[in-house]
C-alpha cells in the first residue's frame, strides 16, 4: 500500500507535465501566429498611384529595409524622388509598420521585400517576408512597325465611357503615337477609357481596326472603349493601319518653298560673309618694312682697311754702323821685278844688259843690295796704302746704301 506522501508526489509529477505539454503547444501556437508578413491595399495599381505596404508580426521596436523591385529589375525609393535605393521603416510595439510607395507608370509585377536592417543589397538573400502587386496601364502601340498616328485619349470615371469625359493630362491628345514606346495611360478598376485612333496615318495610310489580346468596346469610327481592372498588369492595345509604310526619316524633312533642286550629298556650308581663301599656314604680319634679307650677316670692320704686305718688314733695333776692319799685319812687300828698260837704239827687238851694266848705270852694286831695299819698302807702303783706300771706300758705300 502506497503512502501518503508517495501518492502526493506522483500527483506533483504529473501536474508538472500537463503544464509543460501546454505551455510548449502555446508556445508553438504563437510562433506560428507570429509570422511577419507583408500586404498591400490593393492587388493592380495604375500610374501615379500610391501603394500602402503593411508589415505584420515583425519584431517590435526593430529596423527594417523594405526594397521595391520594379518590373525592369531596378529598386528606387518611394517616396517620389525615384532615386536609385530603398527606404527603411521602423516597427512598433506590437511588430506591425505601415509603408507608402508612389509609381511612376512602369507597367508589370512589383515585389516587395523586407530584410533586417541594413541591408546588403544582394537579392539573392532570403527575405523575411515578400508581396506582389502589379501597375496596369493602358498602353497604345501603332502597328504595324514605322507607323506613327494621332490618338486622342478620354477618362471616364465609370467602367463603360458612360458619362462625361475628361482629356485633362495625363489624357488628351498626342502626335507620332509610334510602334515602339507608344503612350501609356493608368486607368483604375472603377474607370474606362475611350481610345480614338486618326482615319489615317501620319504616312497616309487608312485606319484598318484595333486589336488586343484584352477586353475593349468597338465604338465605331476608330474608338474603343477600354474599362479599368483589378488584376494582371498592364494592357497593350494596337491601332492598325492599312498601305505600305514608309520609313521613318530620322530627322523631321524641310519642305522646300520654291521648286526643289538637286540635294547634295552632303550639307552644304553658308558662309557668313565672302570666304577667303586659307592659307595652309598662319602668315606672319611684319612690325615694319620688310628689307632683304642677306644670305650671310656682314661683317662691319672696325677700322678702315690697309693694304696687309705680304711679308712683314723687318724693323731695325738701332741705327746700323758700319764695323771698320782692322787690317791685318803689314805684308811683306816683295821686291818689283825690274822693267828691263828700253832699248837705246833702234826699233824692235829684245836688248838684255848684264847685270854689271845694270849697277853701273843705276849706282847699285851687281849682286842686288845696296839701294834696292829701300824700293821695296815704298812699294809695300804703297800696296798698304791702296787696301786701305779700298776698304775704306766699300765701307762708305755700304753705310749710303743701308740708309
Amino acid at each position: 500500500m502506497r503512502r501518503p506522501a508517495t501518492r502526493v508526489l506522483l500527483a506533483l509529477a504529473g501536474l508538472v507535465a500537463v503544464v509543460c505539454v501546454f505551455g510548449a503547444g502555446w508556445g508553438l501556437l504563437r510562433l506560428a501566429q507570429a509570422a511577419p508578413t507583408l500586404t498591400t491595399d490593393k492587388d493592380d495599381y495604375f500610374s501615379d498611384e500610391t501603394v500602402i505596404i503593411t508589415g505584420g508580426g515583425f519584431a517590435p521596436n526593430t529596423r527594417y529595409d523594405i526594397p521595391v523591385v520594379r518590373p525592369d529589375g531596378s529598386i528606387v525609393k518611394g517616396d517620389g524622388s525615384y532615386t536609385s535605393g530603398w527606404e527603411s521603416v521602423q516597427s512598433n510595439v506590437s511588430g506591425g509598420f505601415t509603408y507608402s510607395y508612389k509609381l511612376d507608370g512602369i507597367s508589370g509585377t512589383y515585389e516587395v521585400r523586407a530584410y533586417l536592417w541594413p541591408w546588403s543589397g544582394d537579392l539573392s538573400e532570403t527575405p523575411i517576408a515578400t508581396v506582389e502587386f502589379t501597375d496596369g496601364n493602358v498602353r497604345v502601340f501603332a502597328a504595324p512597325s514605322g507607323v506613327t498616328f494621332t490618338l486622342t485619349a478620354t477618362k471616364f470615371s465609370t467602367t463603360d465611357c458612360s458619362g462625361t469625359g475628361d482629356t485633362s493630362p495625363p489624357f488628351g491628345t498626342f502626335y507620332g503615337v509610334n510602334s515602339s514606346s507608344g503612350k501609356t495611360f493608368g486607368v483604375g478598376s472603377t474607370e474606362s477609357a475611350e481610345l480614338q485612333a486618326a482615319a489615317t496615318s501620319d504616312q497616309g495610310g487608312s485606319f484598318i481596326n484595333w486589336t488586343s489580346s484584352h477586353p475593349f468596346t468597338n465604338l465605331g469610327g476608330g474608338a474603343i472603349c477600354v474599362p479599368g481592372f483589378t488584376a494582371g498588369g498592364g494592357r497593350d492595345y494596337f491601332a492598325n493601319y492599312g498601305g505600305t509604310p514608309t520609313p521613318t526619316p530620322t530627322a523631321t524633312p524641310i519642305t522646300p518653298t520654291a521648286t526643289p533642286t538637286r540635294t547634295p550629298t552632303a550639307t552644304p556650308i553658308t558662309p557668313t560673309a565672302t570666304p577667303t581663301p586659307t592659307p595652309t599656314a598662319t602668315p606672319i604680319t611684319p612690325t615694319a618694312t620688310p628689307t632683304r634679307t642677306p644670305t650671310a650677316t656682314p661683317i662691319t670692320p672696325t677700322a678702315t682697311p690697309t693694304r696687309t704686305p705680304t711679308a712683314t718688314p723687318i724693323t731695325p733695333t738701332a741705327t746700323p754702323t758700319s764695323t771698320p776692319v782692322t787690317p791685318g799685319p803689314t805684308p811683306t812687300p816683295m821686291p818689283p821685278t825690274p822693267t828691263p828698260p828700253p832699248p837705246p837704239h833702234g826699233v824692235g827687238g829684245t836688248v838684255r844688259l848684264p847685270p854689271a851694266a845694270i849697277a853701273a848705270e843705276s849706282g847699285a852694286p851687281a849682286d842686288g843690295s845696296g839701294s834696292a831695299v829701300g824700293s821695296y819698302a815704298a812699294l809695300a807702303g804703297g800696296i798698304a796704302a791702296a787696301v786701305v783706300a779700298l776698304t775704306a771706300g766699300g765701307w762708305y758705300a755700304r753705310r749710303r746704301w743701308l740708309r
